[in-house]
This record gives C-alpha cells, structure tokens and sequence, in this order.
C-alpha cells in the first residue's frame, strides 16, 4: 500500500522540537552562502544618481542557482508592539524625494498624533503602520531610519508564512535585512502565533552585514527640511536562513536593538523575505 505523508507535518514537529531545546542566549552569524542581489533604478544609468528616487530589488540569486523573482517576495504584512523611548527628531520612515515606488517623504514617528512635542501611545501604534507600508514594497529607499542608541523593539508579521528548503543550513537563506552601512546590532527571535518565543534567538552584528554581491547598492538620507544629506550611503546585507533561528518554518518575529558586548545600537532598515520550500505539489513524499 502506498502511504503519502506531507512534509508539512515533519516541519511542524522539528520546529516545535527546535522550540523545546532552544537556548535563550542569541547565536550570530548571516548565512555563510551569500546570495547575489540585483536592482534597477528606473530613469537612473548611474545607480548612485536613483538614491533620490528608486533603487528597486528586482531579484535575487543563490549561489546553487536559484533565482527568486521580485513578484516571489514576502514583505512584512504587519508591525506590532512598538517600543520606543529615545529622542525625538531621531526615528523616522523615509523615502527618495521622486521616488514613484513606496510611502513617501520624510515621517518623523512624533508627528503621528499631530503634536510633534512628545512621542504617545498613538504615535507608536501609527508609526507601525507606516513602517510597514515602508517595508511592503521592493524600494530600498523606503525604509525606516533610526538615529540614535536609545533603540527600538517590535514584531513583525509576514505576510505569508515562509517555509525553510532543508533542516539545516543552507545555500537559500529566507530572511534578508538591508541595513544602511552595516555598523549596526540588532536581535532577531522568530515567534508563534501567540507571540510566544520559539526556536533561537540570532543576534546580527555588523561582522555579518557585508556589502551586496555582486554590484554595492546606494541609498539617500535627508535631512528635516527633506533636504539630500551630502553624498550616498552603502546599504548592505544581513541574509539569514530559517536554521539558524532554529525553526523551519516563521511568519512572526520580534527585532530587537538591545546591544551585548558593545556596539552601535541604531538600524537603519528594511526586511524582505522568501519561500524556499518547494512547491506544493513537490512537498509530498511517497512511501511504499
């Protein structure tokens, strides 16, 4: 008699098992197989030019081959429980003055309210929000900027749940963090449904956020007249595979900016995922 069994079920099972023996202490490290990440900057020949308008992620390829196209992408499809405590003029969504791709402009989370003298409640639950309009389009421009070592904390929600290729390991990573420059700290801890802590937890330093193979990606910074800072800034990359937070398959997880050992505590980011799993109709195993 043959028997079908869907490798969905052995996922389950190993993420929870993951989850029981994990270690509350952060492991480090990007995945040592760095995929090649390509952009277009629409109306720009020079990509140092599109840094005030869109520098978009149009695919990426993994070094066995395999190529994920920007329509395959999985963007934060929520942000929830923002914390922050630091100064004002400091935490900010931004955007390429003529870029066409994303939310746009400069938006300070203290504006929120419309009382930009102090950062409230609202303005923490509507800055998530708008970071995750920044965050749900391939614009790299688009992304949330922090100027400051007081830090942040929020979880983030997929919108699709990502699924790992292989138990270990890998050459596909599924998580990318694009990170101005590279010289910041931030923990990343993959979450169930209810928000509860599984698997382990991944501190990403700036030995893990390395330039973008196999062409350096540029990025603008304004300032709060939304005035071009002077000159263009290297976004790099963090890629992780689902192994490494010790789960096979995530759609919620907390980022964190609480700094071990020293550092720079500031992130300057934006996150885009990816399903390596294979497809459905290959996800099931035949037993005789």
């Amino acid at each position: 008699m043959v028997v079908r069994i869907a490798v969905t079920a052995v996922f389950i099972s190993t993420a929870l098992v993951s989850s029981a023996l994990s270690s509350t202490q952060p492991s480090s490290g990007s995945c040592s197989s760095r995929p090649s990440i390509y952009t277009t900057t629409p109306g720009y020949t020079n990509p140092r030019d599109a840094v005030v308008a869109d520098v978009l992620l149009d695919r990426i390829v993994f070094s066995d081959g395999v190529q994920v196209q920007s329509n395959e992408f999985v963007y934060p499809g929520q942000v929830l429980n923002l914390t922050y405590n630091g100064p004002l003029a400091r935490f900010r969504m931004q955007n390429g003055p003529l870029a066409s791709v994303g939310t746009p402009d400069l938006r300070y989370i203290e504006a929120e309210d419309g009382n930009s003298a102090s950062i409230s409640a609202q303005d923490r639950v509507m800055f998530a929000d708008r970071m995750e309009l920044a965050w749900a389009n391939p614009n790299l421009n688009n992304r949330v900027q922090l100027q400051t070592q007081a830090g942040y904390g929020f979880i983030v929600g997929l919108q699709t749940q990502i699924w790992d290729s292989n138990f270990a390991d890998d050459a596909r990573p599924e998580l990318f963090i694009f990170e101005d420059q590279g010289n910041s700290v931030l923990t990343i801890q993959a979450l169930d449904d209810e928000f509860n802590n599984v698997g382990t937890p991944v501190e990403v330093r700036a030995v893990d956020i390395a330039s973008i193979n196999p062409t350096k990606v540029w990025v603008g910074r304004w300032n709060q007249d939304g005035s071009p800072q002077s000159g263009t800034y290297e976004l790099k990359m963090a890629s992780l595979d689902l192994s490494r937070l010790g789960v096979t398959h995530l759609k919620w997880f907390r980022i964190t900016t609480q700094v071990q050992g020293g550092g720079e505590a500031s992130a300057d980011l934006k996150i885009v995922a990816v399903d390596t799993s294979p497809a459905p109709a290959a996800q099931t195993m035949t037993f005789d």
